[in-house]
């Protein structure tokens, strides 16, 4: 298998695995449709980019508090279960957001509500299924899982918002809903075949006492640290996503919206499938911090762009500089915190990348309104690209961490 090359050898050794990775696979497909769907509609209603990127606060702090609450029940009880359930709850959520646009309703507070019950169900599922994932496989597999994870995350933000914008166009918001929600019945489904699930060694009480326990363990590994907060800053600041419908709609045609949001997923798309090089590198703060610090330069690039196809180059490169660092993140998560940990400490990191463009979608909503969205663009990467190499090198054991294989 060359370094250039995607090695799915987990795939075929592992049926857990691979049942529970063709669930995903759809079921993020279908998110991705959703994704791309709730910011057209609020768009649609408001014609606001404001109130776009509010979207990102209003999911925020609902993703924050299950989140935590997420991490402590998956190192309590069965995370298989846990994850059936929260899937269950994200498609009931999918089928109230289609009953809203069937209605026809122009409530901006109903969208806000629904947008706010995903991202809970969200923060639930996201600790659970990640600690699940690294129960299934063996240690010497982690980076190539990694990869694997990558190139279901990266065809879902390609294929995914591209048909969001094809039946949003075609079809309508509503239909565009239904075909997330076919999605996660086909999800649980495949979890359903899981067997024999090895169970993690020690349970815990979900009360305060553990959620505190998993930020304390965090606190004491500040090389941690160093993934989440490098990843925080460039997604921070330099966030182009809540801009994407306002630009669609300039360019005269809702297909362009899904091009924009997918063009930084292709690029994201040759990194996982050309991610066979990760594997021999061992410097990840330093890779991290480097390919944080590119999407931000791809992000000012794309600022500066008036043409559209050389618009999603410079995504498609912010997009491959973004999954290598993806890459290396989860790569260092599964490898060095133990299993005890993996549901707390996936909690922590789902909220460190999570956190990061949801705040970017305010940040960069409320600087678009107010300045135009090439300087928004262009003043967001230089900030982000600043912090970025602040605190890479500065958190010392991050910048020199060395994985050990």
């Amino acid at each position: 298998m060359g370094i250039f090359s995607l090695d799915i050898t987990p795939l075929l050794k592992n049926q857990n695995y691979r049942w529970l990775y063709l669930g995903q696979l759809i079921s993020f497909f279908g998110s991705m449709i959703t994704y791309v769907a709730i910011p057209f509609q609020m768009y649609e209603i408001t014609q606001s980019t404001f109130h776009v990127g509010m979207l990102g606060i209003v999911q925020l702090i609902p993703l924050i508090v299950s989140g935590f609450w997420g991490g402590a029940l998956a190192d309590s009880f069965n995370r298989k279960n846990l994850v059936i359930l929260t899937e269950l709850l994200s498609a009931i959520g999918n089928l109230l957001l289609m009953g809203l646009a069937l209605s026809g309703s122009k409530q901006v507070g109903i969208l806000y509500v629904l947008s706010a019950v995903m991202a809970i169900t969200r923060g639930l599922e996201r600790p659970s299924l990640e600690a699940l994932t690294q129960q299934l496989i063996q240690k010497s597999e982690i980076p190539k899982v990694s990869s694997l994870q990558s190139f279901k995350t990266t065809s879902g933000m390609v294929l995914g918002p591209a048909v969001g914008g094809i039946l949003i166009s075609s079809f309508g918001i509503s239909a565009t809903y239904a075909v997330d929600f076919l999605t996660y019945a086909f999800s649980i489904f495949c979890l359903l075949q899981l067997k024999n699930v090895p169970d993690h060694h020690e349970k815990r009480k979900a009360n305060l006492d553990s959620i505190i326990d998993g930020f304390k363990y965090a606190w004491k590994r500040p090389d941690l640290l160093g993934t989440y907060f490098v990843d925080m800053a460039s997604m921070t600041f330099a966030y182009p996503n809540p801009l994407f419908p306002a630009l669609a709609k300039t360019l005269g045609s809702p297909d362009k919206l899904g091009w924009l949001y997918s063009s930084i997923a292709a690029g994201a798309m040759v990194a996982s499938v050309s991610s066979g090089w990760t594997h021999k590198v061992l410097r990840h703060g330093q890779m991290i911090t480097i390919s944080a610090f590119i999407w931000c330069l791809g992000i000012i690039a794309f600022g500066f762009s008036h043409d559209f196809y050389l618009c999603l180059f410079c995504l498609a490169v912010a997009g491959f500089a973004d999954m290598i660092s993806g890459i290396f993140r989860s790569t260092m998560w599964n490898e060095t915190i133990p299993s005890e940990y993996r549901g707390r400490l996936a909690s922590v990191e789902m909220i460190s990348y999570s956190a990061g463009p949801l705040l970017g979608n305010t940040f960069m909503g409320i600087m678009a309104e107010g300045y135009g969205t090439q300087l928004a663009l262009m003043w967001g990467g230089i900030v982000g690209a600043f912090l970025v190499l602040i605190l890479g090198i500065g958190i010392r054991s991050f910048w020199i961490y060395r994985a050990v294989r």
